[in-house]
């Protein structure tokens, strides 16, 4: 593992494909946000045994995602998925709902439990329910600073992930804001969220994905990694949902080559041809505000600054 796990999200066979995954440690499968993507692993079920055996072939571990709001009638399908991941040899099933860990834990499933970004993970009382309901791992809120994730982890006593770039995860419905008819009728569901959608007002800049509501800007932890380092943080998520492959490979390759610097110590400096990829791959700008008590849409740091475009 190099010390560390880089993590990138995928959510079908269509972001898969021509995604270069020899950065990464581990490959989380699937989306939260809404069961009728095309293609998505969370939902379609019988592609999991092939695309588990395929990464576990490269070396990497499998991580599947279940629905982050599932209502009532969501529930069976939450169960079969627990049962398709665990049987296709998943190494983890990310969970966002204390409902869903409790149908995974009470069955009986031999698989380990990740608790995802809307389990409103604020406090390490949280995280120390968590870990005593069986939890491995947990991913704090957006809004939570880096020195209360550190508190977070020494507290509770739970592996902590931290997202290091990507949009951050801000809101969650099961209603698509994308459609004027019921999904089931709408003739543009599911290709709708495939486009991509601004929510703009001057300076102002989000990104919807339909079920979600996205930061515009990118997180960007790049400059800060051997802080990380230094405060016992080894799991980091690169979120490349609704992202396209020269995305996850280029920003991936990044922080495989900077984390590896980070944890050898000494002198780090961001490279000229890091900062560069993180400016391309953010036409909106960068940010890491929350992880430093401030505006989330601020960034922190000295060496990509600069890299906000006015909107």
């Amino acid at each position: 593992m190099h010390g560390f796990e880089l993590i990138v999200s995928v959510a079908s066979p269509r972001e898969l494909e021509g995604t270069d995954l020899s950065p990464y440690d581990a490959v989380c499968l699937g989306s939260p946000y809404c069961r009728r993507v095309e293609g998505n692993y969370a939902e379609e079920l019988d592609l999991l045994p092939g695309v588990v055996s395929l990464l576990h072939a490269a070396g990497k571990r499998a991580y599947v995602t279940t629905p982050a709001v599932p209502r009532e009638a969501d529930l069976p399908h939450v169960a079969r998925l627990a049962d398709a991941a665990s049987d296709a040899g998943a190494d983890a099933l990310e969970i966002h709902n204390m409902g869903v860990l409790r149908i995974v834990r009470e069955k009986g499933r031999r698989v380990a439990v990740h608790m995802g970004a809307y389990a409103n993970v604020y406090t390490h009382l949280a995280a120390g329910v968590m870990r005593d309901a069986g939890a491995v791992r947990v991913r704090p809120n957006a809004e939570v600073s880096l020195e209360e994730m550190a508190i977070l982890a020494r507290e509770a006593g739970v592996e902590v992930e931290v997202l290091v770039h990507g949009k951050i995860p801000l809101g969650v419905t099961d209603r698509c804001f994308l459609l004027t008819e019921p999904e089931e009728s709408d003739p543009k569901c599911p290709s709708a969220c495939r486009e991509v959608h601004w929510l703009t007002s001057r300076q102002w800049v989000l990104k919807t994905v339909g079920k979600g509501v996205l930061s515009g800007r990118d997180m960007c932890l790049l400059e800060h990694l051997p802080r990380l380092v230094a405060d016992g943080f080894r799991v980091f998520r690169v979120e490349g949902l609704y992202e396209t492959a020269e995305y996850r490979s280029e920003i991936g390759a990044v922080y495989r080559k900077a984390l590896s610097r980070a944890f050898a110590g000494g002198e780090f400096a961001v490279e000229d041809r890091w900062a560069d990829a993180a400016r391309r791959h953010a036409p909106r700008g960068l940010c890491n505000g929350y992880s430093f008590g401030t505006a989330g849409r601020t960034y922190v740091g000295t060496v990509l600054q600069d890299a906000n475009p006015e909107v």
